[in-house]
């Protein structure tokens, strides 16, 4: 039975997909499997699943196989890298050999002729035989080792990529939401960094060679038939460049404002700041805290009243649809502040500004929203009132800016229970203690339904039994690197900025005193994660390392 026969009588593609891919096949000579892969109809593990029963083949993983360089010896380099082949192992005068495909003669015939043994053909996925080759053999141009690098990115499903110049050569480390994950570990030795280097910086639109000065680039490509966006930091080192590459999925929907982790309170405060025609929303947090991702979901909401937006950014994270956006960085004379100024002389209802972070800046986005524009802006802060506090700072007029303001949404990102492993168990007295002192109630009727999977019954029935609250753990799971936690959620800090508070600013108050009278209604940063722990979205002791 042919494959794409095979693959429709088994439910992974339909009739109309083979036709479409057969018609591929006929313009473009290739590979069925291939073909239906780019197409993504099949993924890689279907395709080989299928070509095992179909020819009574073998299938291995080469990426479960223990690192022994030995294996480098037993088949030429040249042979293994023109064939896309593999050895495995060897049983007498019979060699395993991973194969992309099993029906190569040609590669068979190379191989006993080298190494005089006969051949067991096994089949092996294309990434991953693309991974074992550079990972044995090295890469054979830096293109290929940047691939080799994504790749390995993609299987660990990175978030982003470290290259850590050292005195013995180029280090790679992935992470996970900032977490480290442990891949393959990998020295790119000193005779390849340069290499390396300027592959990257090519690529992302850098200057390439040796640079004293820190570049931000950003470069797409496809990886394992999928695409990625990448965002290049650079850093030079004394013992050479080093790279921070932010991985992301370009096709990846937006967050829209109901998805923000806001609670109702928060989330009505920041509805209404955002209807305004003029006035400032500023969002603040320190880096890594998810603000453009915030800001782009209120432009999102903003849009939908059809005004004329306009984006000033440091580097476009993502494409907006209906917006006009204006990549700052890297502009020849260019500042934030004078993009502003060409910016308003387009007559836009909103500027969004990521990030206002001098003086200048914050004046001129003060004066654009006093007289007629909206101005939502970004800012790194540690906190509500230290946002305050430089604006207080660098806006002179402090009339203006107690006009201009309308509301600071500071927000910082905790990690997530995973929900795989989550389970419900019983709180302990020092988690009572913080629900209690913070205004929090504990009685289980007031978690909503919605809390979640109690995760393993027996500890679920065991805080039943005790008598005290239940609240949220991760137990630890192979998804989530047997941490307990997966992803992130946002808490959040709003400040409205009424009237009486407009009076405070504009008398010269500090940000110090505001905050020492203000206790904002009780619902401060720990507040609304406590809230959230108690939903069972993240936990106490998180909290208290992040938030406190």
């Amino acid at each position: 039975m042919r494959i794409g026969e095979l693959l429709v009588k088994n439910g992974l593609i339909s009739d109309d997909q083979l036709a479409e891919a057969l018609e591929e096949q006929r313009l473009r000579p290739g590979k069925l499997g291939e073909i239906l892969i780019a197409k993504g109809f099949i993924n890689e593990s279907q395709l080989v699943e299928a070509l095992e029963f179909q020819l009574g083949v073998p299938v291995v993983k080469l990426t479960e196989i223990a690192f022994d360089p030995s294996r480098c010896e037993w088949i030429p380099e040249s042979v293994a890298r023109k064939h896309r082949i593999f050895p495995v192992g060897r049983d007498g005068g019979k060699l395993r050999l991973a194969m992309v495909d099993p029906l190569n003669q040609e590669a068979v015939r190379d191989v006993q002729k080298a190494t005089g043994l006969r051949v067991q053909p096994m089949i092996a996925a294309t990434s991953d035989m693309q991974e074992a080759l550079v990972r044995y053999y090295g890469a054979d141009d830096p293109s290929r080792e940047l691939e080799a690098i994504l790749l390995e990115s993609m299987r660990l499903q990175a978030s982003s990529i470290r290259l850590e110049a050292r005195p013995q050569g180029l280090f790679v480390r992935y992470f996970k939401d900032e977490s480290r994950v442990q891949g393959e570990e990998k020295v790119i030795a000193k005779s390849g960094h340069l290499a390396l280097a300027d592959r990257i910086k090519q690529i992302a639109g850098l200057k390439t060679g040796s640079v004293a000065l820190p570049q931000f680039g950003r470069f797409r490509t496809d990886v394992d038939h999928k695409p990625i966006d990448v965002r290049v930091s650079t850093l030079p080192s004394r013992d050479g460049e080093c790279f921070y590459l932010l991985l992301s999925d370009p096709y990846t929907p937006l967050l829209t404002l109901s998805e923000m982790d806001f609670s109702e309170n928060h989330r009505q405060k920041v509805e209404q700041a955002i209807r305004q025609t003029s006035g400032s929303i500023v969002i603040s947090g320190p880096p890594g805290s998810g603000r453009t991702s915030l800001a782009y979901a209120l432009l999102q909401q903003i849009a939908k009243d059809g005004r004329n937006i306009i984006t000033l950014e440091n580097l476009i994270k993502r494409p907006m649809p209906d917006m006009t956006q204006v990549e700052v960085a890297g502009q020849e004379g260019m500042t934030m502040a004078r993009a502003l100024q060409a910016a308003l002389r387009h007559r836009p209802d909103v500027v969004m500004m990521d990030e206002i972070g001098d003086a200048d800046t914050a004046e001129t986005a003060m004066l654009a929203s006093r007289f007629g524009t909206f101005v939502l802006g970004t800012m790194t802060s540690n906190g509500i009132y230290d946002t305050l506090g430089r604006l207080t700072a660098w806006v002179r007029d402090r009339e203006l800016l107690a006009a201009s303001l309308s509301c600071i949404v500071f927000q910082r990102l905790v990690r997530k229970v995973c929900q795989q492993c989550q389970q419900s168990v019983s709180a302990s007295e020092e988690e009572q203690r913080l629900f209690e002192s913070n205004g929090i109630p504990l009685a289980e009727e007031t978690v909503p339904a919605s809390k979640g999977v109690i995760g393993n019954f027996r500890s679920y029935l065991t805080a039943q039994v005790s008598g005290k609250p239940s609240v949220t753990r991760g137990e630890g799971c192979r998804l989530c690197g047997n941490s307990g936690y997966r992803g992130f959620v946002a808490v959040h800090e709003v400040l409205s900025i009424d009237d009486t508070l407009r009076e405070r600013i504009a008398a010269g108050e500090s940000a110090r005193d505001i905050r020492q009278s203000l206790h904002n209604g009780g619902r401060n940063l720990l507040f609304d994660g406590l809230q959230k722990a108690r939903k069972g979205l993240t936990t106490a002791d998180e909290l208290i390392k992040s938030v406190t």
